[in-house]
């Protein structure tokens, strides 16, 4: 079993976060192009999130929903465990795009879904769950660009700019760790460093095996002391 160390991840924050699935959903159908060509969703499961910062708020993880492209698993979402995950997908694949329903393009172009129930007992982590943090972890640089101008997408939607604080700092020093073991894949998710909003609602983590070039990010903003927060 191949151990996935970067993809496009997706972090519920509250249950049925309608915009997240939403976002989930659409991002990357701009253009004619189609990011995925099936999903799985996975029920009963744990995926572990741990951080060297005892302030994070963030929950572990008793869903989680696995896109593909040519059996290569491309994005991943974790999710709540009292999330209702068919009530979710079904509100989303009600949006429009380009005048369509994304649920006709989804069959136009045959993107598949499969079901599977891991019946794991779930295990919890000392969080609050009224307050947790909204995590947007980023793998590349075109997506962290889109941002930390306050969207969940790389594509142009308005998902995410719900939260009004863009102002962000650097933080070196923080790490992310997510593990989930799926029916056939095993995620291993780090992040070194991340860029954090002042009122500590949302946090931008760069996973540390994907193609944003993290030490570059450090020595630009190491340069500009106003950016970073000791």
């Amino acid at each position: 079993m191949n151990v996935i160390e970067t993809i496009d991840l997706w972090t519920e924050q509250n249950d049925n976060h309608l915009e997240c699935f939403s976002g989930a959903f659409v991002d990357g159908f701009e253009n004619g192009s189609i990011p995925f060509d099936s999903y799985k969703v996975i029920r009963n499961c744990n995926c572990i999130i741990s951080s060297n910062k005892d302030n994070l708020n963030i929950r572990n993880k008793h869903n989680a929903i696995v896109f593909y492209k040519d059996g290569v698993p491309v994005r991943l979402m974790v999710l709540n465990q009292n999330t209702n995950v068919d009530i979710c997908i079904s509100a989303a694949l009600s949006q429009t795009l380009n005048n369509a329903i994304l649920r006709d393009i989804y069959s136009y172009f045959n993107i598949k879904r499969t079901d599977v129930n891991l019946n794991q007992q779930p295990i919890n982590n000392e969080t609050d769950p009224e307050n947790e943090i909204d995590v947007g972890s980023c793998d590349r640089p075109s997506l962290l660009e889109s941002m930390l101008e306050g969207s969940y997408t790389q594509s142009d939607t308005d998902y995410g700019k719900s939260n009004s604080d863009s102002n962000y700092q650097f933080i070196p020093d923080i790490y992310i760790q997510y593990e989930l073991m799926t029916d056939s894949e095993c995620f291993s998710i780090k992040h070194h460093c991340a860029f954090l909003n002042k009122s500590m609602t949302r946090i931008i983590p760069l996973q540390a095996n994907s193609l944003i070039n993290i030490e570059e990010i450090s020595s630009i903003l190491e340069s500009d002391k106003s950016m970073l927060r000791k």
